[in-house]
């Protein structure tokens, strides 16, 4: 049974129950005398392709029973993501229906009468399999509640509906990010290795039974995945376009359309291309005759009136967050002809890991209205100038103050487009987060050279404060400030307060003072004397330190780029971690600055 894409929930709320939707492979699971076969959609058997999911369906302790439910990979956040899925990490299975149980046909019976029958046998399953959860609730609070835990949206199904082999409207899935299949038709070459492909074409099938073009995706890719598509399209190539309607690309090499993308992208422009996509991943149980453009129910229904009159429009949740450029060709960066919109588009490139690392996190915002050239102005306390979806956050002035200011948290690749819209260039995080403000995710070494020196300074005092965290058994995580500085994080186990973490920093900052003359734990600029400052002070309550991935607003379009140790040598060179290389390198090495969440450390005590 699959469900049709509707722009809004139901509006006869007390008939429907909603569930969360999952991003992954739907499969069908029966177990028949000790017995079990999984298959997708296609007939695609999924038990050599998800083996750890396999056994664990085939310990559960039910007798004859055909399952229905969705294989996902949940990230650190326990969030399903579909790219994950390539990588056979943190895998499970989500059951969401019984169909067949101990030799009676169940999909007559009621969806409510399928689900509680289906609690029953779930109430001790074994490891890798889960109920799917249900949100309580109207339609809209549940699909607020879905998108702000990060889930793909949500399915409201109606009571009384019985399970049909086909797609039903008694089903309907309600999506709080835009996310569909898409038909690979060809590529566009890397333009640093002839080895990679730097893009893919992409189109749908439409009512005329062809291809339409959809657009490219050049986003979301490993390297390794590069590689791969380059050797596998290579065995399809054709002599022109399988779209009609593809543009004419001198680069393009264009295949026979045999594989299928999932991709993410925020809507759809008005002549049917897709706004900033983003590559999930592969749909191995999906074929291409069946990629279509999904359109919601209210659109069907005005496409179809035979009067041509559309009947009044509903706007979706993606539409209420919707955020629209203006200006968006004003020079940010005027010397390196970097606009509005390519800020926008970097946003995009990297808002999977600015928003794993932001989320929940109050946040202080350069804005630079007329470009780099012109003052900017410093914003912590967002006012009505916010849209209404935003989510901030109200946090006192001080740990025991009823003064509070109002911060804007980042959760969403449409907040980070709001960013672009206000001309916020860098973005400056709190080491702690919305549930817990007076405990910090980490302390900081922030090692800033002093006035004419170079980042030869803090790549010195990188080494020396590696060393000493290696001695004290501690995790370090560098990063570039985006200027001269480097940061080192270190991850730290729930308890601590900034006033430890601070108390700790500046013991080790004094201990490495007392012992390095180039280095000075001096406040005042004026008594640095040349030495590089060892800023153990931003680990303070409402302290701030630059994001990674954070622009800085300075000729070249720098970014806080998240490092690996090695690369803290005499070569290493901010400027060359920019707006317009990030992007790869994420790409080719992954979010480095993710170790800061996988490690949680105890501070050992230091001796007086």
């Amino acid at each position: 049974m699959l469900a049709t894409l509707a722009d809004e929930p139901p509006r006869d709320e007390e008939n429907w129950a909603y569930e969360v939707k999952y991003d992954g492979f739907r499969a069908l699971t029966a177990l028949v005398d000790g017995k079990m076969a999984m298959w997708s959609r296609n007939e695609l058997d999924l038990s050599g392709r998800f083996p750890q999911i396999a056994e664990a369906m085939a310990n559960l302790m039910i007798g004859e029973v055909v399952l229905d439910g969705e294989i996902v990979a949940l990230d650190e956040h326990g969030v399903p993501r579909f790219q994950l899925l390539q990588q056979g990490k943190r895998e499970l299975m989500f059951l969401f229906d019984v169909l067949w149980l101990d030799g009676t046909d169940l999909r007559q019976q009621r969806y409510e009468e399928r689900r509680r029958l289906l609690e029953k046998l779930l109430r001790r399953p074994p490891a890798r399999v889960r109920l799917a959860e249900r949100l309580e609730g109207p339609g809209k609070i549940a699909l607020k509640r879905a998108a702000g835990a990060g889930y793909e949206g949500i399915v409201a199904k109606k009571l009384t509906s019985c399970y049909e082999p086909r797609r039903s409207k008694e089903w309907l899935k309600i999506k709080a990010v835009n996310q569909q299949e898409f038909v690979i038709i060809g590529w566009n070459p890397s333009t640093h290795s002839s080895r990679e492909v730097g893009s893919l074409h992409l189109a749908v099938n439409g009512p005329d039974g062809q291809l339409h073009y959809a657009g490219k995706v050049g986003t979301g890719f490993s390297a390794k995945q590069r590689v791969w598509f380059k050797e596998e399209l290579s065995k399809d190539v054709i002599p022109q376009s399988p779209a009609k309607d593809a543009p004419r690309v001198k680069v393009a090499t264009w295949v026979r359309p045999r594989l299928v993308a999932e991709v993410a992208f925020t809507e759809w422009t008005g002549d049917s291309r897709l706004r900033h996509p983003s590559f999930l991943g592969l749909r191995e149980d999906k074929a291409p005759e069946e990629v279509v453009k999904e359109k919601p129910i209210s659109e069907q229904r005005a496409a179809s009136s035979e009067r041509g009159k559309k009947p009044p429009a509903r706007r979706s949740p993606l539409a209420d967050r919707s955020v629209t450029l203006t200006n968006p060709d004003r020079l940010l960066y005027p010397r390196d002809k970097i606009t509005k919109q390519d800020v926008a588009d970097y946003y995009d490139a990297v808002a999977e890991p600015m928003i794993r690392t932001l989320r929940d996190r109050p946040l202080a915002l350069e804005h630079w209205n007329q470009g780099i050239d012109k003052p900017s102005w410093f914003h912590q306390n967002i006012g009505r100038e916010a849209p209404p979806w935003i989510t901030t956050i109200e946090t006192p002035t001080r740990a025991s103050s009823r003064q509070t200011v109002r911060h804007l948290v980042v959760d969403s690749r449409e907040t980070l487009r709001w960013l672009a819209q206000m001309s916020v260039l860098t973005i400056h995080m709190w080491a702690s987060r919305g549930q817990s403000l007076d405990e910090p995710d980490w302390m900081v070494f922030d090692l800033d050279p002093a006035k004419g020196k170079g980042i030869e300074q803090a790549i010195e005092a990188a080494g020396i404060i590696r060393g000493l965290l290696e001695n004290l058994q501690l995790p370090g995580v560098p990063k570039t400030s985006g200027k001269r500085g480097i940061h080192v994080f270190v991850p730290l186990a729930a308890g601590y307060t900034h006033e430890e973490a601070t108390e700790f920093a500046c013991s080790i900052s004094a201990a490495v003072a007392r012992k390095v003359p180039t280095m000075t734990v001096e406040r005042s600029i004026a008594k640095r004397r040349g030495r590089l400052y060892l800023d153990c002070l931003q680990n303070g309550y409402g302290k701030t330190v630059v994001a990674p991935y954070s622009l800085r607003a300075i000729d070249g379009a720098p970014v806080s780029a998240p490092l690996r140790w090695e690369e803290i040598n005499r070569k290493l060179d901010p400027k060359k971690f920019n707006l317009r290389t990030m992007p790869d390198r994420l790409a080719k090495v992954g979010d480095l600055f993710e170790a800061v969440f996988r490690q949680r450390a105890k501070l050992p005590a230091l001796r007086s």
